[in-house]
């Protein structure tokens, strides 16, 4: 297949490109040229934000992969139109030239964060709330490029990917579990809300990659969540590093505020496109560079 990856530079889209690269043709469209060539890629250079594309995409393409987000995702309303461009105006460039490039497949990369918070497992059927908070320009402009996407569902087939906690080896430090890692190697506490803060069911990024590969074989439209195989808590997952690192975590408890649920329900992903694999553990000594060769 001839893919395009968009996001190619990123945590997520590098790995994906290293999986593919060995059974397919890849087409990275990045916003810098990448200084390490691969056999089967080529780079396409081009900022996504800019109002005028001068990047020259190919005449014919086969699927679609798009995992690109404004670095600005949090600074609302001051980066508003950055993030805005590459969520949305991005995402509507592409499934036009997609179409017309004779595209089969189109996955688009979304966030689980579209739910909010709930005291139960959200799925794919639930509704979504409008959100007016720190990153409430970024959900809309997510569920904006997921509504353009499904307009082609009968044209190409869109499978629509909201990621949840993605984590692994190499993710940029201010994300949740690098975050975590640092706070308990530092002797920094992690803030809980309640005793044990959030319940989540993070993903380890190869667990990611590999449910982005089957998507690439879908025959229909659907919206999928991707999360990992076990609920956990803030609590024991600062617990967990702590064991793997030599060092009590700290904890500082906010026993009033309401602490702010999100657990996927996996059961669409597991049928379709496999299970998660990597367990909690497995997946921070991973992220802390003590996996088993």
């Amino acid at each position: 297949m001839r893919i395009l990856i968009t996001g190619g530079a990123g945590f997520v889209g590098g790995r994906l490109i290293k999986r593919l690269a060995g059974e397919h043709e890849i087409f990275a469209l990045v916003r810098k040229a990448s200084a390490q060539p691969a056999a089967n890629v080529t780079w396409l250079v081009q900022d996504l934000a800019e109002p005028n594309w001068t990047v020259a995409l190919p005449e014919r393409i086969d699927a679609v992969v798009h995992l690109a987000q404004s670095s600005h995702f949090r600074d609302f309303p001051n980066q508003a139109m950055d993030v805005y461009a590459v969520g949305t105006g991005a995402t509507m460039r592409l499934l036009d030239w997609s179409h017309k490039a004779g595209a089969r497949n189109f996955v688009l990369g979304s966030t689980g964060g579209l739910y909010g918070t709930s005291e139960q497992p959200v799925s794919e059927t639930g509704d979504l709330p409008d959100q007016r908070n720190q990153l409430g320009f970024y959900f809309a402009a997510k569920r904006a490029a997921e509504l353009l996407a499904q307009q082609y569902a009968g044209q190409i087939n869109v499978a629509t990917l909201r990621f949840f906690f993605v984590y692994g080896a190499g993710q940029p430090a201010p994300m949740l579990l690098p975050r975590l890692a640092s706070n308990v190697r530092d002797g920094n506490p992690i803030f809980l809300h309640g005793d044990d803060g959030l319940r989540l069911n993070p993903i380890h990024v190869d667990d990611a990659v590999n449910a982005i590969r089957q998507s690439l074989q879908l025959t229909e439209s659907r919206v999928f969540n991707i999360a990992g195989p076990e609920v956990t808590t803030l609590r024991a997952i600062g617990e967990e590093i702590g064991r793997q690192v030599g060092r009590a975590p700290v904890f500082n408890v906010d026993k009033i505020t309401k602490p702010n649920h999100l657990v996927a329900d996996i059961a669409r992903m597991s049928r379709a496109l496999g299970a998660p694999k990597t367990g909690v553990a497995a997946g921070i000594a991973e992220l802390l560079g003590k996996a088993k060769a």
